[in-house]
């Protein structure tokens, strides 16, 4: 089995535990958003190898299934039971996707684990493609979606509140240089927002 075929079987799988989430903040549309930008970041960032840009894929595609906010499962466990099926699948290339896919969420920053290595690179990428979407227009929207979702009593004063405290953590996160560089108009996005919500109250 290629590459390829694997991408296609794992979009498949995703896509299908995604829906089943039953929240719009976190659904098969964002996971496409967040490969899609991981791998155009990845070339900007001189990344060509194809081997590369498939765990970079895989990482970005597995990076929700059994993340905390949904599952008490624990995710890396998760995905490796998912990657045994893939019988030709190199040991390598199934631990190098797990701890891709698995150490996305800002809940799981570490401050010791900031250096900008060959091997970090494959994770910030994804870190930052993910972050950079809770940023902007579609941010505005995924904070909204979340908190009606999610709270027992959604609010605007909730919302603005969960998209400070985010914006604020995201923006001391984006670690590459094409990911700072994306973020930075995405951001004047989120503040300007918050800002204009803010005047509507004086």
């Amino acid at each position: 089995m290629t590459y390829k075929d694997i991408i296609h079987k794992t979009a498949i799988y995703v896509k299908d535990y995604m829906e089943n989430l039953n929240d719009i903040s976190h659904d098969y549309n964002h996971i496409i958003l967040v490969v899609k930008l991981a791998i155009k970041m990845a070339k900007i960032e001189g990344i060509h190898k194809y081997r590369d840009l498939f765990h970079i894929t895989m990482g970005a595609l597995l990076h929700d299934v059994s993340d905390s906010k949904y599952s008490n499962e624990i995710q890396s466990i998760v995905i490796r039971k998912y990657l045994r099926r893939f019988k030709d699948l190199k040991t390598y290339d199934k631990m190098e996707i797990i701890r891709l896919a698995s150490n996305i969420s800002l809940s799981k920053e570490n401050d010791n684990n900031r250096r900008m290595t060959k091997r970090n690179k494959k994770l910030f990428i994804i870190q930052d493609a993910d972050r950079i979407n809770s940023l902007g227009a579609i941010g505005v929207m995924r904070y909204i979606s979340y908190n009606v979702i999610n709270s027992d009593k959604p609010s605007f004063d909730e919302i603005i509140a969960n998209m400070k405290k985010r914006t604020l953590k995201i923006q001391m996160y984006i670690k590459t240089t094409s990911g700072k560089k994306m973020a930075s108009e995405h951001l004047k996005f989120i503040y300007k927002f918050i800002k204009n919500y803010e005047e509507f109250l004086k």
